[in-house]
């Protein structure tokens, strides 16, 4: 025999010897090969990568954004409610409306006297014209919630001083027709349910000063009326009676 193909024998005799030595040793159940392993836990899922559409997170609902967004009067989120105070002017129980010469209720409404529907109409029992009150605004019903009467009534009236002057620099008056609500002698005022008055004011229940006012005289709740109101004086300067 060659010296190499001695060689070649012990080299396979050596290889042979080492690999009958060696045994794996067993798989243990904590082994993920293991066929009774435990399944691995799931991974939490990716907050800044999505694989796919089961990946994506779930947006936040609307009514959680739509709070982020300007709120009603543009001062934070928008109150359920506003609370304000004035003089009944007058109660309309056929239409659940009462007629109040309220201040400024901040982020709402300016100061001005108008006709607000009671929700529900009960809360107009007990209540009459002269009274003070402080009540509560729902902006979702457009009605008055809550009425409280208070202990000192308010003195000067205020006219209508919030009602829009859009008309103002492009007209001298303007025009309306309505049905008399209250009048109210002691401050010059007339209270009207009146249709709308193009370029000048929607259709609403409404308290104005009347100048002079002795266009007062005569005129009485429940009359069909067409005024003038020029914007210029913050008044009805004229008032003409309707047939029914």
């Amino acid at each position: 025999m060659s010296p190499w193909s001695m060689l070649c024998l012990v080299s396979l005799f050596v290889c042979t010897g080492c690999a009958a030595a060696y045994t794996p040793p067993p798989l243990t159940m904590q082994h993920s090969a293991h066929p009774e392993a435990p399944a691995a836990p799931a991974l939490p899922q990716s907050k800044t990568l999505a694989y796919g559409p089961a990946d994506i997170p779930t947006p936040q609902p609307a009514s959680f954004m739509a709070q982020r967004d300007t709120p009603y009067g543009g001062h934070g989120v928008q109150p359920s409610t506003h609370v304000g105070e004035g003089k009944v002017i007058a109660v309309v129980p056929s239409s659940s409306q009462i007629v109040v010469d309220h201040k400024e209720i901040a982020g709402f409404m300016d100061a001005m006297t108008m006709g607000y529907r009671i929700e529900p109409p009960s809360l107009l029992e007990g209540v009459k014209a002269g009274d003070a009150v402080r009540f509560t605004i729902d902006p979702q019903q457009k009605a008055i919630v809550k009425i409280e009467p208070m202990m000192a009534q308010r003195d000067t009236p205020h006219g209508g001083h919030g009602a829009p002057q859009v008309a103002q620099q492009r007209q001298q008056t303007v025009v309306g027709e309505g049905k008399v609500i209250a009048v109210v002698p002691s401050s010059s005022q007339i209270v009207v349910d009146h249709k709308e008055i193009p370029g000048f004011m929607e259709a609403m229940t409404m308290g104005y000063r009347v100048a002079p006012a002795s266009l007062l005289g005569g005129v009485k709740a429940g009359d069909t009326v067409r005024f003038t109101i020029d914007p210029q004086q913050k008044a009805i300067v004229k008032i003409e009676k309707m047939k029914q």
